[in-house]
């Protein structure tokens, strides 16, 4: 079964959170103050969280997510990222 980090939506118009599939893993790579950065485990695919305000809390508040969805049984599927004050995401692209 498949897990997901979920980002609240950062305008009040879009009532459906961000997700990403974690599949074999994530790492975080490069993090700007609008970009971040996200590896797969087996390096195919690089996922880039656009946003505003980011810093190396951003991501720590991923890899914190990544352990908890790691350490709870299959039927939580659904990890939410608590973004850090003042950063929000606005997008997701896939590379």
């Amino acid at each position: 079964m498949n897990k997901y980090l979920s980002f609240a939506s950062a305008t009040p118009d879009e009532v459906e959170p961000k997700q990403l599939a974690i599949n074999g893993g994530l790492t975080c790579g490069a993090v700007t103050a609008t970009n971040l950065a996200l590896h797969s485990a087996d390096s195919t695919v690089v996922y880039t969280l656009v946003g505003t305000g980011f810093t190396v809390k951003m991501s720590d508040a991923i890899n914190e997510a990544l352990i908890l969805a790691a350490q709870t049984n299959w039927m939580k599927v659904e990890h939410e990222v608590m973004l850090p004050s003042g950063m929000a995401v606005t997008d997701i692209t896939i590379g």
